[in-house]
């Protein structure tokens, strides 16, 4: 009868090891799915996305994302994220509240307050996150946005990967003077960068800035001149199409490697085309780079 017995039990013995097995198997997987699963960071006023790849691909890249007039970062960043999980990348999208676009003092103003926190926050994300991030952010922003991305570049060249900026309505050009009239002009802040170490307690970094390379893009239906400011017109012109063109080309002259795109058929918003454009194009600076020095520097 012990023999008899002894073929079933064995039989149950393996069943159990089996299944034991299987379920471990399963555990671990699904242990491992959770620790790859993204994570959202949802502050007053700051939006991060960390996908699960980031963790694969430290030192992680960070992606930038600045909303334009009464926007939030946690909105305007939805249709990046596909993106951030395909390439690792982290995206920090703050949420402004900026004040009369149309007014330079309270651009200046805003651009004091807003880009010195945009570089606080950037420093701040390995601490939140608890990952190892490169020192140069890829920066992507719409209308107002798009003229904060262009500014923070300008202010800070020396964390700025690349710049994809979106219809915006006025640019600082990287220039301390420009002839008008026949004349030549200074120009300060937030024209220029005349005086930009007034502000900032450092002079411009133009060779910093030249390393930057820009995409502008803009929508041929985007020439409304009463959307913009009239401050701005002796410098880029009076529509954003005509101001898109003039800041290409200034940093063209400069030998920035930049390109401009425009959307015939678009008017003042971000089309599927051109997020499509300006992430290809990210992407294309983070391969040049890595490319060229590898990751980069972590923080």
């Amino acid at each position: 009868m012990g023999r008899r017995l002894a073929l079933p039990f064995i039989i149950a013995l393996l069943i159990g090891t089996t299944v034991g097995l299987w379920t471990d198997t399963r555990q671990q997987r699904s242990a491992g799915a959770a620790a790859l699963s993204a994570r959202v960071i949802n502050e007053p006023g700051l939006y991060i996305y960390i996908p699960g790849s980031a963790a694969r691909s430290q030192p992680a890249q960070i992606l930038v994302a600045l909303h334009g007039m009464g926007g939030n970062g946690g909105a305007f960043c939805q249709g990046l994220l596909g993106a951030a999980e395909r390439n690792g990348w982290i995206v920090v999208a703050p949420t402004f509240k900026y004040q009369d676009y149309k007014n330079p003092e309270l651009v200046l103003q805003d651009d004091m307050t807003f880009l010195p926190r945009l570089q606080a926050i950037l420093d701040s994300v390995p601490e939140r996150t608890g990952l190892a991030t490169r020192e140069k952010a890829l920066l992507y922003g719409h209308s107002r946005g798009g003229q904060a991305v262009h500014r923070f570049a300008t202010f800070y060249p020396e964390r700025t990967l690349g710049v994809a900026a979106l219809s915006a309505g006025s640019y600082t050009l990287p220039l301390r003077s420009l002839p008008v009239d026949g004349r030549s002009q200074a120009l300060p802040l937030p024209y220029g960068v005349a005086n930009l170490g007034a502000h900032l307690g450092r002079e411009f970094n133009d060779e910093a800035f030249k390393r930057v390379p820009f995409q502008i893009a803009i929508g041929g239906q985007d020439r409304n001149s009463a959307e913009t400011p009239r401050a701005w017109d002796p410098y880029l012109g009076q529509t954003r199409v005509e101001r898109a063109t003039a800041y290409t080309k200034a940093l063209q002259a400069l030998g920035v490697k930049a390109t401009l795109k425009v959307y015939p058929d678009a008017g003042h918003a971000v089309t599927p085309q051109m997020q499509a454009d300006a992430l290809d194009f990210l992407q294309g600076v983070v391969k040049a780079n890595a490319a060229q020095f590898g990751s980069g520097p972590a923080r």
